[in-house]
């Protein structure tokens, strides 16, 4: 059933009246630098199988930001990362969940680049290289956009 609550139609349980509320769920990406050049993760497996993308994902529930960005690196590109600043939050719909992203600009500590996670490769590409072809385009675009500004200053 639904139930009109704060003037938005909720998921309500008819028994009880218990309401459900729709909350975007957090994710993180981070923008690997090294002199210039920006590195992708080539998507291995649904959604967007084929297509670059920005190391990044969920976060846990216990994770801050920061780590959570660490972790991803990691988990995808083999890296330890310090992640650096705030580049933007951005929201964006995957499927029927909606998510709030935080992206973060980081710079390599150590590790050896290999694909891990659901990436099958790993290049690091120039500010006029950047492919076309790029995962979660409703938000990943302003995100390499808004890259591309910060880098311009």
């Amino acid at each position: 059933m639904r139930r009109t609550v704060e003037h938005r139609a909720r998921r309500a349980c008819p028994d009880c009246g218990w309401i459900a509320f729709g909350n975007a769920k957090p994710c993180v990406g981070v923008l690997i630098e090294r002199a210039g050049l920006l590195l992708l993760v080539r998507r291995e497996r649904a959604p967007f199988k084929g297509y670059w993308d920005i190391p990044g994902g969920f976060l846990e529930e216990d994770e801050h930001p920061r780590t959570g960005a660490a972790r991803e690196a990691r988990e995808e590109t083999g890296l330890r990362i310090a992640v650096d600043e705030l580049l933007g939050v951005y929201h964006d719909r995957s499927g029927d969940t909606y998510t709030l992203n935080l992206y973060y600009r980081a710079h390599v500590l150590g590790g050896r680049e290999r694909a891990g996670d659901d990436a099958d490769e790993l290049r690091w590409f120039g500010r006029h290289e950047l492919p076309t072809r790029i995962a979660f385009p409703g938000h990943a675009r302003g995100v390499l956009r808004d890259w591309l500004d910060v880098r311009a200053r």
